[in-house]
Formats: C-alpha cells, sequence, structure tokens
C-alpha cells in the first residue's frame, strides 16, 4: 500500500475546511494508502490551530476540537513516528526538514504538502512531494499499489 505524509499545511486546511479537498485525503487514509505522522508534524499542526490568531478569528473552532481532531490522527497514523533522522534539506525554512526525516523514517512514498518550499524540491531521497491534487490523481490513477 502506498504511504504517504500530509505535512502540517494539508492538516490544518483538513481541519478548517470540512467539506474539501485536503478533509477528502485525509478519510481516505487507511483505506487508499498508508498514513504517516510524526510527533513533530502533529506539535506543528496543533501550534497553528491554537496559537494563530488568524485562524482562531476567522474559524469557530474549540479547543476540544482540535484535540479530539489530534487523537483521531493519532489513531490513523499507526505508529506515530517519534523518531526520525536529521535532514538538512531545505535552506530557505529548515523547519520543513522534520517532514522529510518523517518521510524517511515512515518509509513513505510521497509527501502531500501545501508548502512551496517542499513543493520546490520536487522529491527527495526518492520519496516524490507533491500537492493534495497531485495526490488525488495518483490515488485515482491506480498507480498508487
Amino acid at each position: 500500500m502506498l504511504a504517504a505524509v500530509l505535512d502540517s499545511s494539508v492538516l490544518t486546511a483538513a481541519f478548517l475546511k470540512p467539506d474539501g479537498i485536503n478533509r477528502e485525503v485525509l478519510r481516505r487514509a487507511g483505506r487508499d494508502y498508508r498514513l504517516v505522522l510524526s510527533e513533530a508534524i502533529l506539535e506543528e499542526t496543533e501550534r497553528v490551530l491554537m496559537t494563530y490568531e488568524r485562524i482562531r478569528s476567522r474559524y469557530q473552532c474549540s479547543d476540544e476540537d482540535v484535540r479530539a481532531f489530534l487523537g483521531a490522527l493519532r489513531g490513523v497514523s499507526r505508529p506515530v513516528i517519534t523518531a526520525w533522522p536529521e535532514v538538512c534539506a531545505v535552506r530557505e525554512d529548515p523547519d520543513d526538514d522534520m517532514v522529510l526525516g518523517a518521510a524517511l523514517a515512515g518509509g513513505a512514498d510521497v509527501i502531500v504538502s501545501k508548502d512551496h518550499h517542499l513543493q520546490a524540491l520536487g522529491s527527495y531521497q526518492g520519496i516524490r512531494i507533491i500537492s493534495t491534487q497531485e495526490f488525488v490523481q495518483l490515488l485515482e490513477s491506480g498507480e498508487s499499489g
């Protein structure tokens, strides 16, 4: 089965837009692909959803909603990666390196991201970095496994 890392940009969008493409991709986890997440990705997602004022003021979500979402993610991504190799590949935003490390540690085939620094890489050590739309196309093409 295809293994995919969804980064915090995709997870945040999935939480904030329940009818959007990112949430649809998340719903397909476990059925159409194996979801790979790390504690660092989950922590970044939590930080964005809980502390970014522009998100808190625009979207109606409680702390409990965020915690429930993160708990559900932990349930779908088993195991959650807690250790990953050090990576230094994204000079413009070194915080993105943790996504690459999670993909390596979790044996991912693809990274799904909305982040332009990651997308600019195109791939890393044979792991393709693609948009949510490209991931949907990959799943629907049957090339995923």
